[in-house]
């Protein structure tokens, strides 16, 4: 999921993005940082703070 996310973070840019788009990639952001957080908690892993 990480490698996923990094190749559309690449991709698209989410703050230099038009509404409502912009809402909408920062919407899947943090989604996606809150499911990768909540995985490796599940493995007993601290995610980093940031990336």
């Amino acid at each position: 999921m990480a490698s996923d996310f990094s190749s559309f973070y690449q991709e698209c840019p989410i703050l230099k993005s038009d509404e409502p788009v912009r809402t909408s990639r920062l919407a899947l952001a943090d989604l996606t940082a809150r499911v990768l957080e909540h995985s490796l908690g599940l493995l007993g892993i601290t995610a980093p703070e940031q990336m």
